[in-house]
């Protein structure tokens, strides 16, 4: 099989997601996710934790995507990964991507309405 007839065959495959993520968007509680393992689990308890402390009603939908995304990437390879030389290309690049895919979108939406706090004056 040639480069090219591989790279097709690639392209062509549609990526799935091994997880069902709703049930973490629509407010399931981790210790209620028992096919979840415990590192799992401790690592969207940190997820939601950086969430919650992290955006505001008043952030732009770019700025909040952006927060999520380095909330997710600081909570699964840890915080040192979003502070890192050069990774505000790829965190820019993940934020667009989010933002041009309509599901993609509408779930940041949700975790951003459920997460977001109001800041006091």
């Amino acid at each position: 099989m040639t480069n090219k007839n591989l790279r097709t065959r690639i392209s062509k495959e549609k990526w799935v997601p091994d997880k069902n993520l709703l049930p973490i968007m629509f407010g399931k509680e981790v210790e209620e996710r028992e096919e979840l393992g415990k590192k799992e689990k401790e690592k969207i308890a940190l997820f939601e934790k950086g969430l919650a402390n992290g955006l505001r009603k008043d952030d732009t939908i770019e700025q909040a995507v952006k927060k999520i995304v380095k909330t997710a990437l600081a909570a699964e390879f840890g915080s040192s990964l979003p502070k890192a030389k050069g990774a505000e290309g790829m965190i820019s690049s993940i934020t667009r991507g989010i933002l041009s895919d309509d599901t993609l979108r509408k779930q940041a939406l949700v975790i951003i309405d459920r997460f977001a706090k109001i800041e006091s004056s």
